[in-house]
Parts: C-alpha cells; structure tokens; sequence
C-alpha cells in the first residue's frame, strides 16, 4: 500500500521549469544587519519595512535574513555566492533609495573576484600573427595590383 502524504494548503508545491526563464542568481543569501535604534540607519529600516518582503517574493532562491546589530554598529549587507565568496557593502547613512541600489548590485553580481582593467595588457599566442594578419602599404588590394603610390 503507497504512503500517503498530508499536504499543508499554506505550503505552496514547487514544480521544475524547462525553458529559459529557469535562472538561478548566483547569490545564495543576503544578510541584512542592523541597528534598531540608530539615526543613522533609518534608510535600511524602512527597505525592511516595505520592499524586501515584495523583493524575498520577487526572488525565491535567495535565503533572506535581516539580524539586529549591537548598538553603535554599523548597518551592512552581506551577500554570499555559490562560488564561495562573499562581499559586504556598508549601507550606513544610506536613505531607503541607496540601500535597494546596494541590494539591487549584490543580487546582479556573479561573486566573482574583481579584476583590475586599468593596467590589463592584452597578449598574444608567442609566435602568432595579429588578429588582423600582416599588412602593409605595399600589400594594398584596392588599386588593382599598383601598390602604393605616392
């Protein structure tokens, strides 16, 4: 005789979706910290008040979980990855605008570590020919064989 499980009607069945529209975000959890109590913080609690409940249904597969911080703190949000990293970006003094940005930059990043592209050279193969190939004025196609006049 099969087993038959009771189903609670306050706990919605998930299904698998094929197709395109089943992405997962690369971030696992978001970590709200906070000071009750401080001036300073009052951005972060109003998002906790309104938005993150519509953002923690917008995003299922993202473990949200808002902690009080001791008092003098400051207020941070911690994003951990599937890689294994994390990054935490303060968001003391921030108004409730400036906290969903923050939010909003730590649900699109990939975790990935930050590379520099200011002092980034680009090489090639050693022994390889440009990506373009060799020219010169000599090689010049455009004028039936002439060459380069000058």
């Amino acid at each position: 005789m099969p087993r038959l499980v009771p189903t609670l009607p306050a706990i919605p069945k998930t299904y698998p979706v094929p197709g395109y529209r089943h992405f997962l975000t690369p971030l696992r959890k978001l970590i709200f910290d906070y000071d009750a109590e401080s001036p300073s913080q009052q951005g972060i609690r109003s998002f906790i008040k309104k938005p993150l409940i519509n953002l923690a249904r917008e995003n299922p597969d993202v473990e949200f979980v808002v902690r009080r911080l001791k008092r003098g703190k400051a207020a941070v949000l911690r994003g951990h990855y599937v890689n294994g990293r994390d990054k935490v970006i303060c968001v003391n003094q921030l108004e409730m605008d400036g906290v969903s940005n923050k939010v909003n930059l730590l649900l699109n990043s990939s975790g990935a570590k930050i590379k520099p592209l200011k002092n980034l050279t680009l090489e090639a193969a050693p022994a390889s020919e440009s990506a373009r190939g060799v020219w010169s004025a000599l090689h010049d196609q455009t004028r039936d064989g002439q060459g380069y006049r000058i």
